[in-house]
C-alpha cells in the first residue's frame, strides 16, 4: 500500500516535470501572448496562471487575467466580455522556431473552455498539455483525450 502510495507520488512528480516550464520559458511563453491578451482587453494585463503545460512545441494556459501593478482592470474595455459574468483565460499557443504564436484565447470565459473542446481538432495535439484539467468528475481532458486517439488508432487497424 504504502509502496504503491510513493510510486504513484513519484510518478505524478516525473509528469509534471516533464511538463513544467523554465523561469525562463514560462517568461518568453507569457511575453508572447501578452500582446494579444492586452489587445483583447483593451489594457495591459498581466497573468495569474493556474495551469501552464506544454508539450512537443504546444502549450495550454489556464488562469484569468489582472490589471498592470497598482491598477484595477476595466472589464468594459475589453473585447466581447461581459463584466457581470466570471471570467477565465484560455490560451493554446503552438511554438514555431524560438517563438511561441497564439492559436486560440479566450480572455473573459464565464465557465473553462476546456469543458467544450471540439476533439477533432483540440485532441489530435498532444495531450499531455491537457494534465490537471477536470472535464468531470469521471475524467480529466487528458484521459478524454488520450481515450479519443485510442480510439481513432484503433478505427484505424
Amino acid at each position: 500500500m504504502i509502496r504503491t502510495l510513493i510510486c504513484t507520488a513519484l510518478c505524478a512528480i516525473a509528469c509534471a516535470s516533464t511538463l513544467a516550464m523554465s523561469q525562463d520559458e514560462r517568461k518568453d511563453f507569457l511575453d508572447a501572448i501578452r500582446p494579444e491578451a492586452s489587445r483583447q482587453a483593451g489594457q495591459p494585463v498581466r497573468f495569474k496562471v493556474h495551469t501552464l503545460n506544454h508539450e512537443a512545441g504546444w502549450a495550454v494556459l489556464f488562469g484569468s487575467l489582472l490589471a498592470q501593478e497598482g491598477q484595477v482592470m476595466d472589464w468594459r474595455k475589453a473585447k466581447d466580455c461581459d463584466p457581470n459574468l466570471d471570467k477565465s483565460l484560455w490560451v493554446v499557443a503552438k511554438k514555431k522556431g524560438s517563438n511561441w504564436t497564439v492559436v486560440e484565447m479566450y480572455i473573459c470565459s464565464p465557465e473553462p473552455p476546456y469543458w467544450y473542446l471540439e476533439p477533432e481538432e483540440a485532441f489530435a495535439r498532444p495531450c499531455a498539455i491537457y494534465a490537471g484539467l477536470q472535464a468531470s468528475s469521471d475524467a480529466t481532458v487528458e484521459q478524454e483525450c488520450k481515450a479519443y486517439q485510442s480510439e481513432r488508432r484503433a478505427k484505424k487497424k
